[in-house]
């Protein structure tokens, strides 16, 4: 059994609250949880690479809107268990599965899930919107799919390195696959500039803030008010995250081509427009040269019921409006809900 124990990093840096699950496997799924825990109404949303599963950020509009957030910490990153070599990554959602048993969540018939990822992790929500009862019975569940500054499923999506950089198409794209030495040097050289706290906020600052467009200073200055807190909490709670995600393992940081290249189980263009007609909103930044725009436009000329909302800035254009996105979202898909619920209940008595 692999055993991830958080006490060999300083509790100052640790993520407050974070909780541990053991799988049936014996690996170990890191996670936080906010809003409203006793609610049947969950938000599952999986995080981008070089974070981990980090919500200890208290924020009041999931319990205004009584919705359970939970965020899981993927496999190979922080204190998750890297994920086994003899399985598929479309095997993924059973940890989910796994996790809402043990939260007593799945045997609740209103049961609501919405599931969202924010880039490296759009892939694992876009697995779990997209799974089999087998492998998660709750997918029966799943309202609506978020995907934010998100990743396309390179197997069906033969242009996905159209608008990607030289630097990400290196790391992730098919040269990263023929010659897996790549990643595994670009995942060294990382690992030497986050060798420590300040070392990464440098990075963090000189990377993302320093070279913000004036929009982007529009919407940091604009989420300095709204969440009461300066730009250096943000570059502080981001650095931490980064120290944290790569800190015992670059597991989940080498798995990353092979995870993006292979089968996720399912082909958009393929799934069903049921009658229930699950919702996809598909977020994209202008400026985003990780999660390029093409890879958002064919996200959303694939999947039956999705729409597309784009905002300005670089790839960190949807942390800043990341809550506003969520609450609208949700809100959206509690009133379109009730008047379901409405118009069955007027059927029924006609």
């Amino acid at each position: 059994m692999e055993q991830l124990a958080s006490s060999s990093i300083s509790s100052e840096v640790q993520v407050s609250n974070e909780k541990y699950f053991l799988l049936s496997d014996g690996r170990q799924l890191a996670y936080t949880e906010q809003g409203d825990t006793d609610s049947n109404k969950i938000i599952i949303f999986f995080h981008g690479a070089f974070c981990v599963g980090d919500c200890s950020n208290e924020n009041d509009c999931y319990q205004e809107i009584e919705y359970h957030f939970i965020m899981p910490t993927l496999p190979g990153w922080g204190n998750s268990s890297s994920w086994p070599k003899n399985q598929p990554i479309s095997n993924y959602p059973n940890d989910v599965h796994q996790l809402l048993s043990s939260l007593k969540k799945n045997n609740n018939k209103n049961l609501r899930i919405v599931v969202a990822g924010g880039s490296y992790g759009s892939v694992y929500a876009q697995i779990c919107f997209s799974t089999s009862t087998d492998i998660m019975p709750e997918v029966t569940h799943v309202q609506s799919l978020i995907v934010l500054s998100g990743f396309s499923p390179f197997k069906y999506h033969k242009k996905h390195t159209d608008g990607m950089s030289w630097s990400s198409y290196f790391a992730i794209g098919s040269p990263s696959i023929h010659f897996p030495f790549i990643s595994k040097l670009v995942g060294s050289l990382i690992r030497k500039k986050v060798r420590n706290i300040e070392e990464v906020k440098k990075f963090v600052r000189k990377k993302f803030f320093d070279k913000m467009g004036d929009d982007e200073k529009v919407n940091l200055r604009k989420w300095e008010e709204d969440n009461n807190k300066s730009a250096e909490w943000a570059i502080d709670m981001m650095s931490r995250n980064i120290y944290l995600s790569i800190s015992k393992t670059m597991a989940g940081f080498n798995e990353m081509p092979r995870v993006l290249h292979s089968d996720w189980g399912f082909d958009p263009k393929k799934l069903s427009s049921s009658p229930s007609k699950r919702k996809v909103l598909i977020v994209a930044t202008q400026g985003d040269e990780i999660s390029h725009m093409e890879m958002s436009t064919y996200l959303v000329e694939s999947y039956p019921n999705a729409e597309l909302k784009i905002i300005s800035g670089g790839h960190l254009g949807t942390f800043f409006e990341f809550d506003s996105i969520m609450k609208t979202w949700l809100t959206d898909i509690d009133k379109d809900d009730t008047e379901k619920l409405q118009l069955n209940e007027q059927a029924s008595c006609s």
